[in-house]
């Protein structure tokens, strides 16, 4: 799905762990790890921004001889089963993004889980 419809930016809404309970699976290294393998594809983390409540990463997709940039904003704040307190830094990695998306007509993936 990641290279066949042309993604660029990948939207994480959870962290991996909350209140002790594993949440989602970890498919990105940091910028400081080796690159994770599933099956034929390669990621690797090019570069890792910390923001107040998200991180910005651009990671690496290689598939055989393909190979994909996408930008990832990981919101760390989102509380289980419930809303933020604020919505100033949604809004912000909001903006943010849209700068990443080269259009309109590109998907965007939103995951929480």
């Amino acid at each position: 799905f990641l290279l066949s419809v042309s993604l660029q930016v990948i939207i994480m809404a959870c962290r991996e762990f909350e209140m002790g309970r594993k949440k989602c699976e970890r498919y990105f290294p940091s910028r400081d790890e080796e690159p994770l393998s599933f099956g034929p594809f390669r990621i690797s983390c090019e570069s890792e921004q910390q923001r107040t409540d998200y991180f910005i990463r651009t990671l690496t997709v290689q598939n055989n001889n393909e190979t994909r940039r996408i930008s990832q904003f990981h919101y760390i704040n989102w509380p289980d089963h419930d809303v933020p307190s604020s919505f100033d830094s949604i809004l912000d990695m909001i903006g943010l993004m849209r700068e990443y998306q080269e259009n309109d007509d590109v998907p965007i993936c939103v995951h929480c889980r």
